[in-house]
């Protein structure tokens, strides 16, 4: 089912310039696609490759390029009126993932020991986010709005602050594909016929596709072969180790374009009104990964073997896991003991929560001290500052 559309994505970075390429070449999205960045040189180049792409491929895809400041709320909120985009795409942060992927392995440890992780960056991945949805709501337009930083904390924590995304990517949804591998090549079908059933947070996703292990956190799975469930048939935790060796990918910002697949399940099932199940984190304002339906409207596809009450529950104790003991009612997050001592001995940085309105300030100062840590170790880091 193909509708025309318009989709505006803010950031053409490494994400933002794949979503651009990916969606324009899609049989299934016809429309425009208008890509946004404070880069103009580079948003208009990432923007002429989708462009001359898609005209190799044969499609009649409209492709634009707006120059964009996603500190400046009313400068977003101009963009968003004039474009009245169907959805917005954000492919933003402050604190770009992968980068901490560069740093030596002592280090990376710490920064992922249990109640520390990506909870000590959601400042980073907030405040561009946090940004974008008051501007949605100035420009007085409701588009459904795909948030791709952090999504399993930010968005439940834009939801408390009356302004959440419509749903986010990837995370914890990245493992649907590698257990299909997986489990296709073990019971010598197509993937195409194999269905895995997910719920789960960004830690399990992250601690699997590098580590195999989920660190004792359970995760709900669920395999079907042509609709009989056969879950019953594997150890999960087999499947688990598995992932690491057997389904490897490239690491750092290699494994982008992974992400972008995932997301473009996201985007298609909402463009073309599609009733198919996708995993994605941040749905309803709810913490973690979950599988959802997109249409008629968004709504949780939970299998008839777990309840809403223990997805949930899943997901909060992997939020924990990384960092957060708490999202306010304000939509402030609160760190916990251990990355608020995390903070202080690697960075020398002292901070116990992230208040929405203070997320960029922080932000930029933990990019400081991350560049400044890079450059005492030998290590360029190219941070956002």
């Amino acid at each position: 089912m193909t509708m025309s559309n318009t989709v505006l994505i803010l950031g053409m970075g490494e994400l933002g310039g794949l979503m651009a390429e990916l969606l324009a070449r899609s049989p299934r999205f016809a429309g425009r696609i208008v890509g946004a960045d404070i880069n103009a040189d580079l948003g208009l180049r990432k923007i002429n490759s989708a462009r001359q792409g898609a005209i190799a491929w044969g499609s009649d895809v409209a492709l634009d390029f707006a120059a964009c400041d996603m500190s400046d709320v009313d400068r977003i909120a101009e963009l968003l009126h004039r474009v009245k985009p169907d959805l917005v795409f954000n492919a933003t942060t402050v604190s770009s993932w992968w980068l901490r992927d560069l740093l030596p392995a002592d280090i990376k440890g710490r920064l992922h020991a249990i109640g520390a992780g990506s909870g000590l960056w959601s400042a980073g991945h907030a405040a561009y986010a946090y940004n974008m949805m008051r501007a949605v709501r100035r420009a007085g337009i409701t588009p459904w709005v795909v948030n791709s930083a952090y999504p399993d904390a930010v968005n439940p924590a834009l939801a408390r602050a009356g302004l959440a995304p419509t749903t986010g990517i990837g995370n914890g949804a990245l493992l649907e594909a590698p257990f299909r591998q997986l489990v296709a090549s073990k019971l010598d079908v197509a993937p195409s016929r194999v269905r895995v059933t997910l719920v789960a947070h960004h830690f399990h996703g992250y601690n699997t596709l590098v580590h195999g292990d989920t660190r004792g956190l359970d995760f709900h799975l669920r395999i079907q072969r042509d609709g009989e469930d056969v879950t019953a048939r594997f150890d999960r935790m087999a499947l688990v180790k598995a992932v690491p060796d057997a389904a490897r990918i490239p690491g750092a910002a290699g494994a982008t374009w992974i992400v972008a697949a995932q997301a473009m399940q996201v985007v298609l099932a909402l463009v073309t009104r599609g009733t198919e199940v996708v995993h994605a984190p941040g749905p309803l304002g709810l913490v973690g990964g979950y599988p959802v339906r997109m249409a008629p409207q968004v709504a949780l596809a939970l299998p008839d073997d777990i309840d809403r009450e223990r997805a949930i529950a899943i997901n909060e104790a992997a939020q924990r896991a990384e960092g957060i003991d708490r999202i306010d009612a304000d939509g402030t997050l609160v760190l916990g003991d251990v990355a608020r001592a995390t903070l202080k001995d690697v960075f020398g940085f002292e901070c116990d929560r992230y208040r929405l309105d203070d997320c960029l300030e922080i932000a930029r100062e933990l990019g400081i001290r991350l560049r400044e840590l890079g450059d005492r170790l030998g290590i360029r880091l190219k941070v956002h500052a």
